[in-house]
């Protein structure tokens, strides 16, 4: 019995996984090729969608599921889903940051501090407010570096000379702004969403799975009927 519930619960977790990277895939895809600017001064999509969809439904699947890996695992869908769609100078290159947003998010939210306030344990908005500001930070600083290290070497299997690594940092701290300010209003504002106090395992099972799996093959369909 309990290694069925155990499948049971893989499954609806692999369901929601798929369902979340897939929303978030299909925002990216749409949102990623706009250029808004503040007063003439250029906003960073890549920083926008990092702080704010993309720690929302990080921990959003940490939330409802409690799994390690899971933010991951969200992260890889949409990086997938995003990879498909030509939108943008560097289709690869955005793919990469957001696998890589969703592996730094990880070492992040395994801290016993913030899994605290996720689970409810010792809920405090103001440490989520400031676990999303360093989060939506690091999430974009760091990701955006590792796709710069990353997309010439797969593409062409050379690193990047190291100085002009060192020369985009200051580009990359300026733009980590955006994803600072934005992940400290989107992790507090995930956790206040009632949807988030729920037991997924007590939904039910079809209508779960139903609603869902519709999501994810619409995410999947919209895209190609948008992009192709």
């Amino acid at each position: 019995m309990k290694r069925e519930n155990k499948a049971v619960n893989m499954l609806m977790m692999a369901f929601g996984v798929i369902a979340l990277g897939s929303v978030w895939g299909l925002l990216e895809c749409i949102l990623g090729g706009f250029k808004p600017e503040i007063a003439g001064i250029p906003i960073s999509m890549g920083a926008v969608m990092a702080g704010l969809f993309g720690i929302g439904f990080m921990v959003l699947a940490r939330k409802m599921f409690n799994t390690m890996g899971v933010s991951f695992a969200v992260a890889l869908f949409a990086g997938i889903l995003r990879f498909v769609a030509p939108v943008g100078t560097c289709v690869l290159c955005a793919s990469i940051a957001i696998m890589a947003e969703g592996l730094i998010f990880e070492l992040i939210v395994n801290r016993k501090v913030i899994l605290g306030s996720i689970n409810g344990t010792q809920r405090d908005f103001r440490t989520l407010a400031f676990a999303g500001i360093i989060g939506g930070f690091l999430i974009f600083s760091v990701g955006y570096i590792i796709t710069q290290i990353m997309t010439p070497l797969v593409t062409e299997g050379s690193l990047i000379a190291f100085s002009d690594l060192v020369g985009i940092l200051p580009l990359i701290a300026g733009r980590g702004f955006f994803a600072a300010a934005l992940g400290g209003i989107s992790m507090p504002a995930v956790m206040a969403v009632d949807l988030v106090h729920l037991d997924v395992n007590k939904f039910k099972k079809g209508a779960y799975y139903t609603a869902s799996g519709i999501v994810s093959v619409a995410c999947w369909v919209i895209v190609l009927l948008v992009f192709f």
